[in-house]
């Protein structure tokens, strides 16, 4: 479930020397949301953790939807960064006191149960922002740099145990209020079990590749006569590593991804699928040569999972959390911004005017010069 999202930016903010100074006598709490707070310590520990290493670059973009940049200099942050990482902060105490106010109270098993489902979000999310950087032709924050992405496993690992731990720990509260109220009966498990059969069905899927449309339809033609689709792979198909096995691509295959990868509405098993053309210009003959489907028994636990994750019941418990948060006492160290509404906007840039020359610092070196107050200076 996304929290209360602050936006973040890659903008820098340019502090005068008066600022700078002062930011050395910095209060301990960095912002409390209705007597509980969030100390200066905490908050510089979150944001080295995920400044630091790659993958923690990797959870900040996920946060976000996007790569961003952000450069510590080593020492500070940029305002921006640290009011968006605090705002997140912020949220996550939210959604932990609205939690406890509802008698919501987390076990060992529900923190293990988090860890497991939240390294298969991660995954999912990973490949969403890989597959839009590569679209536009660049790389994300969740590649490393031989292009490989990162895992959610990875990511985690990565972390300060501190900060994988309040990770996990963040993921079983959204858990825990995903199914407050969400209908897990068995009677709704059939139910969407019955009404999603493609998922459900795990189908071993064939291919032959061949240089030409002519070819394929050739292909397509001797497996209606009633050829055995493995003999023809073995002898005709220009894809040396399938045809070695006959063809197979595997049965690891949910039909519904089947149905999508070749555009169809429905698949008959030992049928051909009419020949596609790859972007590489072969012809590819395709066939289901075996479906079996997981019994409901099997599946319920990943059926409750969807049920708990769908939009209805996400949009349901992200509404109650905006209520909360609308109602709630939130205070923020003005060196990190104040709050309006649901997220910390950070201090503005002073003007050039105000600035003495010396204190101007190019582009290229901003990024260390700005909001040293996000190291307690």
């Amino acid at each position: 479930m996304k929290r209360i999202s602050s936006g973040l930016v890659a903008v820098v903010s340019v502090v005068a020397l008066g600022a700078l100074a002062s930011a050395c006598q910095v209060a301990p709490t960095a912002a409390s949301v209705n007597g509980d707070t969030i100390s200066v310590s905490s908050l510089n520990a979150q944001m080295n953790s995920l400044a630091g290493a790659g993958a923690g670059q990797c959870l900040l973009a996920l946060r976000s939807g996007q790569s961003i940049s952000v450069d510590s200099g080593g020492a500070t942050f940029p305002t921006a960064y640290a009011a968006a990482v605090l705002s997140n902060e912020v949220g996550n105490l939210v959604a932990a006191q609205f939690a406890a106010a509802h008698g919501i109270q987390l076990t060992a098993a529900d923190l293990t149960a988090a860890r497991t489902n939240y390294t298969s979000v991660l995954d999912g999310r990973i490949t969403a922002l890989v597959q839009q950087a590569n679209a536009a032709g660049g790389l994300s924050a969740c590649q490393k740099p031989d292009g490989s992405a990162y895992t959610g496993q990875q990511v985690l690992s990565a972390l300060p145990a501190a900060a994988r731990d309040a990770e996990v720990r963040n993921q079983a509260v959204d858990n825990a209020l995903l199914a407050r109220g969400a209908d897990l009966s068995d009677a709704s498990v059939l139910a969407f079990y019955g009404a999603n059969q493609p998922l459900f069905t795990i189908d071993c899927v064939s291919d032959i590749a061949t240089a030409s449309q002519a070819d394929a339809d050739a292909v397509v033609a001797k497996l209606r006569a009633g050829q055995s689709f493995a003999a023809l792979a073995t002898s005709s198909s220009v894809d040396a590593q399938t045809a070695a096995n006959g063809g197979q691509l595997g049965c690891n295959f949910t039909e519904s991804r089947v149905l999508s990868a070749l555009q169809l509405t429905t698949v008959t098993v030992g049928q051909p699928v009419t020949p596609i053309q790859t972007s590489g210009g072969t012809w590819v003959v395709y066939e289901v040569t075996n479906q079996q489907l997981v019994p409901v028994t099997q599946a319920a636990s990943v059926i409750r999972d969807d049920l708990l994750h769908t939009s209805a019941n996400t949009q349901r418990v992200t509404t109650e959390l905006l209520v909360y948060a609308h109602h709630s006492s939130v205070t923020v160290n003005p060196q990190y911004g104040t709050w309006q509404g649901v997220h910390i906007v950070p201090p503005p840039t002073p003007p050039a005017r105000y600035l003495q020359p010396s204190y101007l610092l190019p582009a290229a070196t901003t990024a260390t010069g700005a909001a040293s107050t996000a190291t307690g200076g």
